[in-house]
């Protein structure tokens, strides 16, 4: 399957255009960050589902397998380059922000509670705990458990795991529970029912989005909460469940475009070769960013907008240069799963014999992970 993979390089290009576009002054205005938001129904929500049709795999797992086959290379580098990542951003408000540099309790704070650039993998250790815990329901009871987190809405808050959960946690179930049929529909995308039916599911979507968009315009957004923690529940806690819903019925047409792009030649070679090398690209770009960019741009007080009266100082050319930074983050942190003994804070070593792997949802024997997949195989 070669999908999966051109799926996972275009959420992940997704990801880097939209930190760079968030970083660069008047980034959000540019083009290219204007068709990147278009796919935002589709970018995390499809690199989800993908994560959880390589995590089919737990149903046949004990907790200890669970961690040892599983969580350990969620956690390892979590633990590891959380703090790094968090040092270096906590350096550049220090120096330019004049805000004092924290002690360990608030570290700890990020990392318990997945405030941090590196979230996915703590989303992805919590994700496989629940879809291991429901590996005895039903495909259907499964998939209800992914709306679980809409209970506790109100907190999302005060913890923003909440509504990563709420947006996010359905289509990794989904990739899980309904593996395959997502294989049998990726087998056949592009014929004319599959065609016909994810179109119908994306302007279901799309329509859905315009009139939440609309309705926010034309009324303050306020309803009655059941539930504990709350009376009510504004905008922000209705956006969740609303996004939630248009990415679900998008899936199916992001299952498309990826087998389409698949068939591309160069571009799917392309998109397949970073969709193998999510983690290093997702480690490495944010730091980066903060060392090249943002200490350098705020040290020298660059003027950058997009009238700006030098090319030099142009919103698109800093596009371009927070890219190649991104780039050269990423390459760093690949050559670091090439040295002994440092590699294992990005791959870490396995801690059961290879002779003991499980067998997967699919019947053939796990693969060990590698710097390609182990965010989602």
């Amino acid at each position: 399957m070669r999908w999966p993979d051109v799926a996972k390089g275009l959420s992940i290009i997704g990801v880097v255009l939209l930190h760079v576009s968030l970083a660069v002054p008047e980034g959000m205005s540019t083009t290219a960050a204007q068709i990147n938001s278009l796919l935002d129904p589709l970018r995390m929500p499809l690199f989800f589902m993908v994560s959880g049709f390589f995590s089919a795999k737990v149903f046949g797992f004990t907790f200890r397998d669970l961690f040892l086959r599983r969580l350990w290379f969620f956690l390892v580098p979590y633990l590891l380059w959380v703090p790094i990542e968090l040092w270096f951003k906590f350096q550049e408000w220090h120096r330019f922000d004049d805000k004092p540099m924290p002690g360990v309790d608030r570290y700890l704070e990020h990392i318990i509670e997945g405030r941090n650039m590196y979230w996915f993998l703590y989303a992805l250790v919590i994700f496989n705990v629940i879809l291991w815990l429901t590996r005895k329901l039903p495909w259907w009871a499964g998939l209800l458990v992914g709306l679980a987190p809409i209970l506790i809405l109100p907190l999302h808050a005060e913890q923003q795991m909440i509504g990563k959960a709420v947006l996010y946690l359905p289509a990794f179930l989904l990739g899980a529970h309904l593996r395959r049929h997502i294989r049998e529909f990726a087998e056949t995308a592009t014929s004319l029912r599959h065609l016909t039916r994810g179109t119908i599911l994306y302007a279901a979507g799309f329509s859905l989005a315009a009139v939440w968009a609309w309705w926010n315009t034309v009324a303050d957004v306020s309803l009655p909460w059941m539930l504990p923690f709350a009376e009510t529940v504004g905008y922000s806690d209705v956006r969740l469940v609303v996004n939630s819903l248009v990415q679900l019925l998008m899936l199916p047409m992001a299952v498309i475009v990826a087998v389409l792009l698949g068939r591309v030649p160069v571009l799917n070679d392309v998109l397949a070769f970073l969709g193998r090398h999510t983690l290093v690209i997702y480690l490495g770009h944010p730091i980066a960013l903060t060392v090249l960019y943002h200490y350098n741009v705020r040290g020298w007080q660059l003027p950058i907008s997009r009238d700006a009266e030098s090319a030099l100082l142009s919103t698109s050319l800093w596009m371009v240069i927070g890219l190649l930074i991104s780039a050269v983050g990423s390459l760093a942190l690949y050559l670091i799963t090439r040295i002994p003994y440092l590699r294992w804070t990005i791959m870490p070593p396995q801690l059961v014999a290879a002779s003991r792997r499980p067998v997967n949802a699919a019947g053939a024997t796990a693969a060990a992970p590698t710097t390609a997949s182990v965010t989602t195989r």
